[in-house]
């Protein structure tokens, strides 16, 4: 089963991507800490339409170093 890691910054509709990867059966884990999302081969990163709000949930939960990997 392939694993997918759906970032949870505090915005973005999380739970019709969760549903939605486990209908193609992907394991689905939802974080925001940045050494699970380090070790991700797939990562989601909901988007919500409001960029500068959510890039600054980033920042704050130090989720932004982690995903410059990507």
């Amino acid at each position: 089963m392939k694993e997918v890691v759906i970032i949870n910054y505090g915005s973005g509709n999380i739970f019709s991507i969760t549903s939605a990867l486990k209908k193609l059966n992907y394991k689905v884990i939802i974080s925001n800490n940045p050494e699970e999302i380090i070790k991700a081969n797939i990562v989601i990163l909901p988007g919500v339409g409001a960029y500068k709000h959510a890039m600054k949930q980033l920042i704050k939960m130090n989720i932004d170093e982690a995903l410059s990997i990507f």
